[in-house]
């Protein structure tokens, strides 16, 4: 007699049904309701949203604790994002039929403007499904993707990104640099200049002292320690270090840019290198694209299924999106400002604190005032409309408060002068600020509905920070990606199929068991790596055949000491459970000694060795499961109460 475990049972029926879980797909209809909608840090940590008298959708961010990395202003992008694109599905239009605003109480709002949209704002509110009805915890257990094909299997195109520490640097000093004096100013600091040593990274700060307090010990020592403690307080750099060189009218500081600071500095380009990208992908619906972060490496590979060398999914990477208005530098000879055509070679000599930029389309080039006024991460929206007239596209933009107040300022303190619009270091107009605007700015260029359209996305989208460039580019053929699966799949059915016809012809019934066991397995391993997000590659599929080997190579140890106890003359309950005991640390040795090199390879190994390691790894945990536990549970079942005298085996 021979029983099963009824724990054990339920185990394997949990694992089957998860398994199965990870690897059927899942339709919107159906996964939206019980997933939500909105980031599931959000579902966790955010209050409901609520309709408003005014039937307006609001929420209060006041008291929200956020996670390390991702602050207010991150958070309302991430919610304009994912209401643009569901209310976008319910035939809502951003700025026809709502819009989207914050409070200095820290509320969103989402502003129903249209009568269609104010209709029923419940029924809109629930059917966006930000809130998931599954339980947290049984959402972490259950996927929110699928298996996908990796790029050698689809063909496409592989990107990596990385920092550049040095142009980092470069970038990081020259914000301080203009980001220094107006950070103090707001304190009532007078900050007359603020430089880079030379041949150092650091910055020395000049702290003008106020007539009215030079004469006054207390209050002009209070005046220097305010300054200090704001210029503490500045990320990345050491604490201020006061210099000897002091004088009556000025104090002189000295910002160092320490290692770990740097360090930091990339880590932070790094993942809002990941928040762009994940923004685009959103944005531009580009189909299964693989976004990971280089372990140990300022580096971020993007993998893009499908895509071409010239294709918009590539071109949606290699965007860098970096908004900037700068003045443009009046002529010297007289004139509004200073620029020519793309046949005049521009000037030997420019003054300091200017540069020369060219026009996206048409070469000119403009001598700029270096100071950037306004970038785009000040940006909240951007969609394509028409200019003066019909047939004139432009891009309009909308800022956020702070964004909107400095725009404000900026060109009611420039009316009459040129403002230079540029988009990645090139100008894309330079319109004359003709009156103070308060409100939104627009784009000018000759585009298509289509090329301000992109425009649009890939503001929207954010910027890659300065110093992330691309630094290894190379494309997949999709025919070869083709053959890759034909072939791989082709191994896989015909050791599959060696298998199987061995294991039935030698071990009869039992090798049934062992085929039942063996399905089961290769289920595993693809929902594991569905559930890791982990993508099937050639290598994976190497490692998936090597891992059909392993498991019937365990099944034949087992057999076999089943077959000894049996010669023997034991009963088959007892031949069945000695031959399982007797081969478990056989099974075990071999197996843990493949899976350490299969960890030594991940750790060490990049791409197609780290995609062959994990499929090996899983594949040998599943294994060891299907070969010590459910075919033993099968036997289990089978023979069950009954008094067996011969085994088919």
């Amino acid at each position: 007699m021979y029983r099963f475990n009824i724990w054990k049972i339920v185990l394997i029926l949990g694992v089957l049904v998860f398994s199965i879980l990870y690897l059927i797909p899942t339709p919107d209809s159906f996964y939206n309701p019980l997933y939500g909608n909105l980031p599931l840090w959000m579902q966790e940590k955010l209050p409901p949203f609520e309709v408003t008298e005014d039937n307006e959708l609001k929420v209060n961010l006041a008291e929200v604790e956020y996670p390390e990395g991702i602050s207010f202003q991150d958070t309302t992008r991430e919610l304009e994002d994912v209401f643009r694109v569901h209310l976008g599905k319910l035939d809502f239009a951003h700025e026809v039929d709502y819009e989207f605003d914050t409070t200095e109480a820290r509320e969103f709002y989402v502003r129903l403007i249209s009568e269609k949209a104010r209709q029923n704002p419940k029924a809109t509110l629930d059917n966006l499904h930000l809130y998931g009805s599954l339980p947290i915890l049984v959402r972490r257990l259950i996927p929110d993707t699928r298996l996908k094909l990796g790029l050698d299997l689809k063909g496409g195109v592989h990107l990596a990104l990385e920092v550049d520490l040095e142009a980092s640097k470069a970038a990081l000093f020259k914000e301080h640099a203009h980001a220094i004096p107006d950070q103090l100013r707001t304190e009532d600091i007078l900050c007359r200049e603020v430089k880079q040593v030379d041949g150092q990274d650091a910055l020395n700060v000049f702290v003008g002292i106020p007539s009215r307090l030079r004469a006054d010990t207390t209050l002009k020592n209070e005046y220097l320690q305010k300054a200090q403690r704001i210029l503490d307080e500045i990320a990345f750099f050491e604490d201020a270090r006061q210099l000897s060189n002091e004088t009556e009218t000025q104090s002189v500081y000295q910002l160092r840019l320490t290692e770990s600071g740097i360090q930091q500095y990339s880590e932070q380009a790094i993942e809002q290198v990941l928040i762009v990208l994940r923004n685009r992908v959103d944005a531009f619906g580009v189909s299964e694209p693989s976004i990971r972060r280089e372990v140990n490496h300022p580096r971020i590979i993007v993998e893009l299924p499908g895509a071409e060398d010239s294709s918009k999914p590539l071109q949606i990477v290699r965007e860098m999106g970096r908004l900037e208005f700068k003045l443009v530098k009046e002529s010297p000879t007289g004139g509004n400002f200073w620029s020519g055509s793309a046949d005049t070679p521009p000037p030997d000599s420019i003054p300091e604190d200017t540069e020369i930029r060219e026009h996206r389309e048409t070469g000119n080039w403009y001598v700029l005032e270096s100071p950037v006024l306004l970038t785009g991460d000040r940006i909240t929206d951007a969609f394509p409309t028409t200019g003066r007239t019909s047939f004139d596209i432009v891009v309009s933009l909308s800022f956020d408060g702070p964004g909107r107040r400095k725009f404000a300022q900026v060109t009611g303190d420039h009316i009459g002068e040129h403002l230079a619009i540029l988009l990645d270091g090139r100008v894309q107009s330079a319109p004359v600020i003709q009156d103070q605007i308060v409100g939104n700015a627009i784009i000018q260029g000759n585009f298509t509905y289509e090329e301000a359209n992109y425009l649009s996305n890939i503001l929207k989208a954010g910027a890659f920070p300065v110093g992330v460039q691309i630094a290894e580019e190379r494309t997949v053929d999709p025919t070869l990606g083709q053959e890759s699966i034909n072939n791989g799949v082709l191994a896989a059915l015909i050791g599959l199929g060696t298998v199987l016809i061995f294991m039935v012809i030698y071990y009869r019934l039992s090798g049934l068991v062992a085929i039942v066991a063996l399905v089961f397995n290769m289920m595993i391993v693809l929902g594991a790596l569905a559930g890791f997000g982990a993508a099937l590659t050639l290598p994976g599929i190497a490692g998936l055949v090597l891992t059909i080997g392993m498991a019937v190579d365990a099944n034949v140890l087992i057999f076999e000491r089943i077959r000894e106890e049996l010669r023997t003359g034991k009963a088959v309950g007892a031949a069945i459970t000695s031959g399982y005991q007797r081969a478990f640390l056989t099974i075990l040795d071999a197996n843990l000694t493949t899976f350490f090199t299969a960890l030594v390879l991940y750790h060490f190994g990049t791409g197609p060795i780290k995609g062959f390691a994990i499929t090996l790894g899983i594949g040998i945990l599943a294994s060891m499961f299907t070969a010590i536990v459910v075919t033993r549970e099968i036997y289990g079942l089978t023979i069950g109460n009954r008094e067996v005298e011969k085994l088919s085996i």
